[in-house]
């Protein structure tokens, strides 16, 4: 009867470590890798942990005032990341971008966990083939 409970107290304790790592897995994800230059700098100040976090001024670093559409249109098609190899949930990769006139707004998966992502959502607006407005922030999408 003792092994019986040793044995049951074993296996109770090595189920409640992987329930511990897999929550913490499931819960804080990990650091995308990216090639991108506004990504990591975007998630070096935010850490893709705000929501609706102002990113304004980071990427106006990266597409300043003045930049060509056909320039700042490469720079976004830059903003990628490689996602997060968990073993248990499949990262959601989101990534758009609609141009309508004189206006584009890109959306792009900056962090991605299994309880949702962490986006970058970067508006700009052109006058005579020129970026003339930049607006961008983190926004979270749960699901």
């Amino acid at each position: 009867m003792l092994r019986r409970g040793r044995l049951l107290g074993v296996a109770f304790a090595v189920f409640a470590l992987v329930c511990l790592i897999a929550t913490y897995d499931y819960s804080k994800g990990r650091i995308p890798q990216t090639r991108s230059a506004l990504v990591s700098d975007v998630l070096a100040v935010s850490n893709g942990r705000e929501c609706a976090g102002d990113a304004t001024e980071i990427v106006s670093r990266h597409i300043p005032i003045g930049t060509g559409r056909a320039e700042a249109e490469r720079i976004l098609a830059e903003v990628t990341i490689d996602p997060p190899r968990p073993w248990f949930w499949t990262p959601a990769v989101e990534n758009s971008t609609v141009s309508e006139g004189t206006s584009l707004e890109a959306l792009h998966t900056i962090k991605t966990t299994a309880f949702g992502s962490n986006l970058l959502r970067i508006y700009l607006g052109f006058e005579d083939g020129k970026v003339k407005r930049v607006a961008a922030e983190v926004v979270c999408h749960f699901g």
